[in-house]
């Protein structure tokens, strides 16, 4: 009986270690005031996002390629449109979302 509840529980273990594992992938959806949502979906590993048209996932472009790093995102609505930031989370390098391309928000010295 010990033995069964044992394995009960490293079994029990295991699967919620699993589902910890922290996938990469996030969701953002914002609300504008036309009624109309803009949805988000990212990928914190890669810095990559992309933003739903017509059910369809456009891709945010890079400039240039970035790293793999631990990226955040954040999408707020401004009104009729919205505004996505990402941040290294490592370095501490920004970007703001500007007609579909990342732009880079530069430190003022």
């Amino acid at each position: 009986m010990f033995k069964a509840i044992l394995l009960g529980a490293l079994i029990c273990t295991s699967l919620n270690s699993y589902s910890d594992i922290s996938a990469p992938w996030g969701l953002h959806m914002v609300a504008l005031n036309n009624a109309e949502t803009r949805h988000i979906k990212y990928n914190e590993v890669t810095g990559e996002a992309w933003w739903s048209k017509n059910l369809v996932w456009k891709k945010i472009e890079e400039p240039e390629p970035i790293a793999h790093s631990h990226y955040e995102f954040k999408v707020v609505s401004t009104g009729l449109s919205w505004r996505a930031l990402r941040i290294d989370k490592l370095t501490g390098q920004a970007w703001k979302n500007s007609k579909g391309k990342w732009v880079s928000i530069k430190n003022k010295d």
